[in-house]
């Protein structure tokens, strides 16, 4: 069980349009106030507006100030591996919440969410600030009760345990995963946050002092940047992290360690003022693009990641969003990199495939560089797209890694019987043709006869595998089989409809009296 905030609600209406958004694909929901048959479930977001409204403009300050945050949003996710069901999963949830919130004295809405597509059963719940009597929500560090509370649950429940918990590991840092960090993890791309935290956790369980956990880092090729006396970055491979946001600060040092009096000139000696700038590797393409037109042309802002993720001032060079630090650099066909971080390869992929022109992609640079961008244009399918990639053999490890990130993205579905009989793709154009055939003569099915059910049967049959076994092209038009599968059913159900038909005609003229 994961426990997670998703939003602070400043106002009515952002409470609003957050209960619709949870209520309104759910499969159960509940709340302070019970939901009679009949209602509609946006007549029941529309009552919990009003009963949220009505405790907060009663309490409100005479001051005539408004409070930053309203209500919360959060969710309860359950593993993929607890049997259970909507019911016990929401019936778990409220345990917690009840104890945590005290719910029982506060306004809120909440909804089942069933399996999504990582098979995870979660909880929302939306919850009012001010609890019945007036008075805000205050609890700081709740994360650590929560964390004791779902941990208790899991046991009570027989649900799988989460092992990598603070209140098991009390000197584990406390750094919630930002919401890239948690897209990534999803795909089962270890992110570059989680590898610095690793890295952090390692020279913790080994180093004595905070100074000499400054000590193991620098020995593993992190780079300290330091920026005061005790405040510093971590840099590596072009990746820089502040010390805070991976666990390393020296407040939390202190309270692992204890006080070390020479951690500031450990720092002074280890560390450097500014990062180092890196080239880790480039990628290039079978082409030379004139610099004015990457310069003029603009590319239509996209849920790309290079786009998202990604700032670039001049469509040259390209710097990590909100910030100075670049990534890559984009000249003449080429993109040469500051790091070996894969959403930074993603993006220069991006953006050497935007034209959408099929070539061959060159890679150049150390192991690692090429290692994520091999990984990254196969996650990418560029190859299925027409292009090819030079310049680095995978090993049998490497080929492992793929098959593993393959299946642990939901974007990279596995083969069914039905869509891999012959193990090839299909032609679109084949499979059309095909299903046009087919809803032809499935319309003629309703008057023909046993033997022309039969037939159409086997005529059905036989322009699936046509279809299955045609010429490969993207990819296996699996819309179109299910509709074949659908009218073969269906002509299947015409044929036994015509044997029962027949059979009955034939019993009822044997059972007929003869003439005398």
């Amino acid at each position: 069980m994961i426990r997670k905030v998703l939003s602070k609600l400043p106002d009515s209406a952002a409470v609003k349009d957050t209960m619709s958004y949870a209520l309104d694909k759910a499969e159960l929901v509940d709340g302070s106030e019970a939901k009679f048959d009949g209602t509609s479930v946006k007549d029941y977001i529309k009552l919990g507006v009003k009963k949220f409204d009505q405790v907060n403009n009663k309490f409100e300050p005479k001051t005539g100030r408004k409070q930053e945050v309203q209500a919360i949003h959060e969710v309860i996710s359950f593993s993929a591996k607890d049997m259970i069901t909507n019911e016990q999963a929401l019936e778990i949830a409220m345990s917690v919440w009840k104890e945590a919130l005290d719910l029982d004295n506060r306004k809120y809405r909440v909804a089942v969410h069933d399996k999504d597509d990582n098979g995870k059963t979660h909880v929302h719940l939306i919850w009012n600030k001010r609890d019945n009597k007036g008075e805000p929500y205050e609890q700081k560090n709740d994360y650590q009760l929560f964390e004791k509370l779902c941990h208790q649950a899991e046991l009570k429940h027989g649900l799988e345990e989460v092992k990598n918990r603070k209140y098991l590991k009390p000197n584990m840092p406390t750094n919630p995963q930002g919401p890239n960090e948690y897209r990534l993890e999803n795909r089962g791309i270890k992110s570059e946050k989680t590898k610095f935290k690793e890295a952090v956790t390692s020279a913790t369980d080994k180093a004595m002092t905070a100074g000499e956990f400054l000590e193991f880092l620098d020995n593993d090729g992190f780079t300290l940047i330091t920026n005061g006396n005790n405040a510093y970055s971590l840099e590596k491979d072009g990746v820089t992290f502040k010390a805070s946001e991976v666990g390393a600060s020296y407040k939390a040092l202190k309270a692992r360690f204890g006080d070390d009096p020479q951690f500031g000139d450990t720092l002074a000696r280890l560390g450097v003022k500014t990062a180092p700038i890196r080239e880790m590797g480039s990628i290039g393409g079978d082409f030379h693009d004139e610099q004015s037109s990457i310069t003029e042309k603009r590319i239509k802002k996209s849920n790309r990641v290079l786009d998202t993720r990604f700032d670039t001032p001049n469509g040259h060079d390209f710097f990590y969003k909100g910030t100075n630090k670049k990534a890559f650099e984009y000249s003449n066909g080429k993109a040469t990199f500051n790091t070996n971080s894969r959403m930074a390869i993603k993006a220069g992929f991006q953006k050497l495939t935007e034209k959408g022109k099929p070539q061959t992609l060159h890679l150049d640079g150390n192991d690692d560089f090429k290692r994520n961008a091999w990984l990254e244009f196969h996650m990418m399918q560029l190859d299925q797209k027409g292009y090819s990639l030079k310049g680095f053999t995978p090993t049998a490890n490497d080929k492992a890694e793929l098959e593993k990130l393959k299946l642990e993205n939901p974007a990279f579905k596995k083969p069914t019987q039905e869509n891999n009989i012959t193990g090839s793709s299909t032609d679109f154009t084949s499979t059309n043709d095909a299903v046009s055939s087919v809803k032809g003569s499935a319309k003629e099915v309703a008057s023909t006869t046993m033997d022309a059910a039969v037939g159409l049967l086997d005529g059905l049959v036989k322009a699936a595998v046509d279809v299955l076994t045609s010429k490969d092209t993207v990819g296996l038009q699996s819309e179109m089989l299910s509709e074949m599968r659908v009218l073969a059913a269906q002509a299947e159900s015409k044929k036994q409809n015509a044997e029962s038909e027949h059979h009955q005609n034939k019993r009822s003229r044997l059972q007929k009296p003869s003439p005398h």
